[in-house]
């Protein structure tokens, strides 16, 4: 149950809206969210799933190309990134950079250091779907991006005024719906239940109304 200040004292307490993060806040923000990322991209990789946005289609490509997800993650959100630089700004863009970089590092050091002998896949699409949109969460609220996908949408949403939600949502469709064809039925299956466990997290958690504090 969330616990309101008394109302005599309300007026007395800082208007924590105007109160933005440090830079080691952000820093601390962005690299859990990035540790985090990297122990999703792991947990599904092992069970030979994927998930929604980049992260899903650098899954996928993973398992018919000798790259790691990792690798393959940046590769394609680098691209989008300097296509759309103007559009994003500096600021942003070198953010997103280096935390993309980082979980290409991490992921790679992850698979290193937890060595998993076997995981089924409801585990790893509800546990690594759950990380990975806690980790989305934790990158966001600190004003930096891990999504190419997203960046595309939002340039659609500009131009042609397609929602941006709908188009996210095309995109995850096409990339976890490609999983029942390349991965089979069931491993199709619990890629779409990874991806709706990232979708969750973010869709409850991601709201600016509900929190005074924002990155």
């Amino acid at each position: 149950m969330t616990t309101l200040p008394d109302p005599t004292t309300q007026s007395e307490l800082p208007d924590l809206r105007t109160v933005p993060h440090t830079f080691v806040e952000d820093i601390y923000g962005v690299s859990n969210g990035c540790l985090l990322l990297a122990l999703g991209v792991h947990l599904l990789h092992q069970a030979r799933l994927i998930t929604g946005g980049v992260a899903g289609l650098a899954l996928m490509l993973s398992y018919l190309a000798p790259f790691s997800p990792g690798t393959l993650f940046t590769a394609i959100n680098l691209p989008i990134f300097l296509v759309f630089w103007r559009m994003l700004g500096t600021p942003y863009i070198m953010r997103t950079t280096i935390a993309t970089l980082s979980i290409m590092v991490l992921v790679d050091m992850v698979g290193a250091g937890i060595v998993i002998s076997s995981i089924t896949m409801p585990i790893a699409a509800l546990v690594g779907g759950t990380v990975m949109g806690i980790g989305v969460l934790a990158v966001t609220r600190h004003a930096t991006g891990v999504g190419g996908l997203a960046v595309v949408a939002r340039w659609l949403h500009r131009q042609r005024g397609w929602n941006f939600g709908a188009i996210c949502m095309a995109f995850d469709a096409v990339i976890v719906g490609s999983a029942f064809a390349v991965l089979g039925v069931e491993r199709g299956f619990w890629s779409l239940i990874s991806a709706l466990a990232t979708n969750a997290v973010v869709l409850i958690w991601h709201r600016p109304d509900r929190y005074l504090v924002e990155g």
